[in-house]
């Protein structure tokens, strides 16, 4: 009979979604995954970049003894409300065309992509593969994965009519100079715009511990409470991080997440635990490799397009 001896019509498979990114990279060079990007690529249906994604596992085979190291964003408070005061920022402007000026010219995947830092910009992000017989491999490139960009109405003074456009960047500096940039650090720009906390809490520059109603207790001949009130006075009164500096400034304050060795008596395949991408975004930063080896992202299974994902 055609309908026996099935699993339960709840068992139904619903929604496939290939959890299971596989990418292909040179060796040698250090290069960048857009899990947003590769979903899409490969499911054919939009995945948004601006969320938090999540990694069960990772695997590496490489046919050489070497090491990769896997770097993703800082995941911290001001990571995310650095790209949520970009989103903001460039919905405002996006929004400047809309109605009554237009009937509306947001495409039908507009979304806010940024880069992870100046070297992801100049390398690009790494199209996810699918594979055959006989180690043969295929690039599923989308269409179009196009990062956003600015475009400033401050007079850049250049005499000519274009106006100043530029992509953005989570970490590391601003790239390029005043009135002529070619990507802005978001989290850099988040930290020049706000304001810097007192440096002393509470600010007791003015307190004299030798004032004769403050000592009216004090016993002892070695100044006892003199002392107790000198050490509350001038410890811990300070921020317990760098007042004026931010994590993300740097190119460098990328998250380490992974390092996956391979050598012959493992059969050349290293693995490592899962982590959280913020936005999507990681860094394949190989050592000691110097041909192709392959990045295989296992990624938590949940209701956002068949994966687990978090709004920023």
């Amino acid at each position: 009979m055609a309908g026996a001896n099935l699993p339960a019509k709840k068992y139904k498979k619903t929604s496939p979604t290939a959890t299971r990114l596989s990418f292909e990279f040179d060796g040698g060079s250090t290069q960048f995954v857009d899990i947003g990007m590769a979903l899409s690529a490969v499911n054919r249906k939009f995945a948004r970049a601006g969320v938090y994604y999540y990694v069960n596992s990772v695997e590496i085979y490489n046919n050489e003894t070497g090491v990769v190291d896997l770097h993703t964003l800082p995941d911290t408070w001001v990571t995310k409300n650095a790209w949520n005061r970009g989103f903001q920022l460039f919905q405002k402007m996006n929004a400047m065309t809309d109605a009554p000026l237009t009937a509306g010219l947001r495409p039908k995947y507009h979304d806010f992509k940024v880069y992870m830092s100046e070297r992801h910009l100049n390398a690009g992000s790494t199209s996810p593969s699918m594979h055959g017989i006989n180690a043969a491999q295929s690039t599923i490139n989308p269409d179009e994965w196009a990062y956003s960009q600015f475009v400033s109405a401050d007079d850049d003074h250049d005499g000519q009519a274009n106006a100043d456009e530029f992509n953005v960047h989570m970490i590391g500096p601003h790239m390029g100079s005043t009135n002529n940039w070619t990507s802005i650090g978001l989290i850099k720009s988040y930290a020049e715009t706000r304001m810097i906390p007192p440096n002393n809490s509470p600010n007791a520059d003015m307190i004299d511990v030798t004032d004769p109603l403050m000592n009216i207790f004090d016993f002892s001949s070695e100044e006892q409470l003199n002392d107790i009130a000198t050490n509350l006075l001038e410890d811990n009164d300070r921020t317990p991080y760098d007042i004026n500096g931010y994590v993300g400034e740097s190119g460098n304050h990328m998250q380490h997440v992974a390092r996956i060795g391979t050598e012959q008596g493992v059969g050349r395949v290293g693995r490592a635990a899962g982590f959280c991408a913020p936005f999507g975004l990681i860094c394949v930063d190989p050592h000691g490799v110097g041909t192709a080896f392959r990045l295989v992202l296992n990624l938590a299974v949940g209701t956002y397009h068949g994966v687990y994902a978090e709004r920023a």
